[in-house]
């Protein structure tokens, strides 16, 4: 090794046989796991002649301390370099920004994750639980053809940089939650869709309880301009908590905007775009309003937009152009549209139930789609979401990626209709095609909610460190867990993911549900 030239002047025999030759490298950071106290002294030393042999790396850090903690996070001491523990670190076409001593980041992964990606078969939905920094979802998004991947992380500095990747990765179709898998995966749907609200606090008030991963912004014409500061303050209170911030155009029967009339030069919709910008934030424009039928001039106006496009949800009407599935199928393919928001109760003015799967499928195998949820009974529009409903969330729910639920409420300052559509998400359950359970050391302590949120067909990644003489027990535990659900499974694959020393392996077992 070339690093022992610089050393031999510096170190004797026995000291140079102690300098490690094992090491991890992140980004532009060097990471020992395991550094000989007997080098303490001479460890500056060392790690200059490191930054010398290798001129890409800024940081030499050593591990004081393994992973440990509520988050698993290791501690480190920088021995060389910068002063800096935040790196950019690329594998498999993709980049994740991450600090390395506050987010549990495995390199030696890479490989694992690319393994996944392959067997992940188009229209799979997967969920990663403890899903970091978002590498196995910017990996999968990138190179499977999964439908949309979810994934569940607690540590908030972990899930902000989750979602810095998503976006720096320019990736539609993963849906971060900051939140413990305990409370996350029942009643998932909740985790999934939220809650709607104008820029008031006693609104913002009631919503704000029950703690939505998504709260959707409404604003009005009239007093766009006064409200634009609040508007502000609110996403950046809202993006700092870590949800997903979604901001309504001014809406149609308040002096609303539309595609047939206006183009992104309005100063209302300039305004919403410039929200982009600062926050990352997410849009929903309305295309045509009531029966306007100009078809040219929606076309163009859709395509000022253009380069916004992965930030903004363009809405089906309930008449006119862009309220039926050829006029909806007809603009996305002449403006190159990637997102769509899917009103159900708009789309239950001109179909009935038995109708909507097959055009939500038509919509989602040409855009990623979220959600706006009611119901559309008596001529009631936005209506409550109940055993009682028009609609057939059994059939719709299974294909909702993202949404809220927009109910129109008596009060909109308790939102009691909508809080109640919420609540009543609880009723169905949530199952995924692929679930990842990249936990070694304590994933069988979360075996039981995996297997709550599968069905026939499910497969689970479940991770263990073994001894190579005990590679049994992980069968052994996913048998307790799948017996005590009452489920059969079937095992697919034992794969050794890394080495972790003398014969100890992070192995998956991938099995799948029968």
């Amino acid at each position: 090794m070339a690093v022992k030239d610089y050393l031999s002047s510096k170190l004797n025999q026995k000291e140079l046989s102690l300098v490690p030759t094992s090491f991890d490298v992140v980004g532009n950071i060097i990471i020992f796991s395991e550094f000989p106290k007997e080098l303490n002294k001479k460890e500056k030393f060392i790690g200059e002649s490191f930054l010398k042999e290798f001129p890409n790396i800024k940081t030499v850090c050593k591990k004081t301390k393994k992973y440990s903690g509520k988050f698993r996070t290791p501690t480190l001491k920088i021995i060389a370099g910068q002063k800096n523990k935040e790196t950019i670190h690329k594998e498999n076409g993709v980049s994740l920004k991450l600090d390395v001593e506050k987010v549990y980041f495995s390199m030696r992964s890479a490989n694992e994750r690319m393994r996944i990606a392959n067997l992940i078969k188009k229209g799979e939905e997967v969920l990663v639980m403890f899903s970091g920094c978002a590498p196995y979802q910017c990996v999968f998004a990138k190179k499977s053809p999964a439908k949309y991947i979810y994934g569940i992380e607690m540590n908030p500095i972990a899930h902000r940089y989750a979602v810095e990747n998503i976006k720096n990765n320019k990736i539609n179709n993963v849906f971060l939650i900051n939140k413990d898998v305990k409370k996350a995966m029942p009643h998932f749907y909740q985790q999934i869709i939220g809650l709607k609200s104008a820029i008031k606090k006693n609104e913002m008030d009631s919503r704000s309880k029950k703690d939505p991963n998504i709260i959707e912004i409404y604003t009005k014409t009239e007093t766009f301009d006064k409200d634009f500061n609040g508007l502000r303050k609110t996403i950046k209170e809202f993006t700092i908590k870590g949800k997903y911030v979604v901001v309504h155009q001014p809406a149609f029967f308040e002096g609303g905007l539309d595609m047939v009339d206006y183009s992104i030069g309005h100063p209302v919709y300039s305004k919403m775009v410039s929200l982009i910008k600062e926050f990352n934030v997410h849009l929903v424009i309305h295309i045509n309003e009531l029966d306007k039928i100009e078809k040219n001039n929606t076309i163009s106006n859709i395509m000022t937009f253009k380069n916004y496009y992965r930030n903004i949800f363009f809405e089906n009407g309930t008449r006119g152009f862009g309220s039926k599935i050829e006029d909806i199928n007809s603009i996305i393919e002449k403006t190159g549209l990637t997102n769509f928001c899917i009103d159900t109760c708009h789309l239950l003015h001109h179909y009935t139930n038995e109708e909507l799967p097959a055009i939500i499928k038509n919509i989602q195998s040409k855009c990623n789609t979220y959600f706006h949820l009611s119901d559309f009974k008596n001529k009631e529009h936005a209506g409550k979401l109940s055993e009682k409903s028009v609609i057939d969330l059994k059939n719709i729910l299974p294909l909702v990626t993202k949404g809220i639920a927009e109910v129109k409420s008596q009060d909109e300052v308790s939102g009691k209709e909508m809080i109640d559509s919420w609540n009543y998400l609880k009723n169905f359950n949530k199952t995924f095609d692929r679930i990842l359970m990249p936990l070694p050391k304590s994933a069988a302590d979360f075996l039981d909610l995996a297997l709550s949120c599968s069905k026939k067909g499910t497969i689970i990644h479940f991770y263990d460190f073994l001894n190579e003489n005990e590679f049994d027990k992980a069968k052994e535990k996913v048998a307790k867990a799948c017996k005590k659900a009452g489920l059969r499974f079937k095992v697919l694959d034992l794969v050794k993911c890394g080495q972790f020393g003398p014969r100890i392996y992070r192995i998956s077992l991938d099995f799948q549900i029968l």
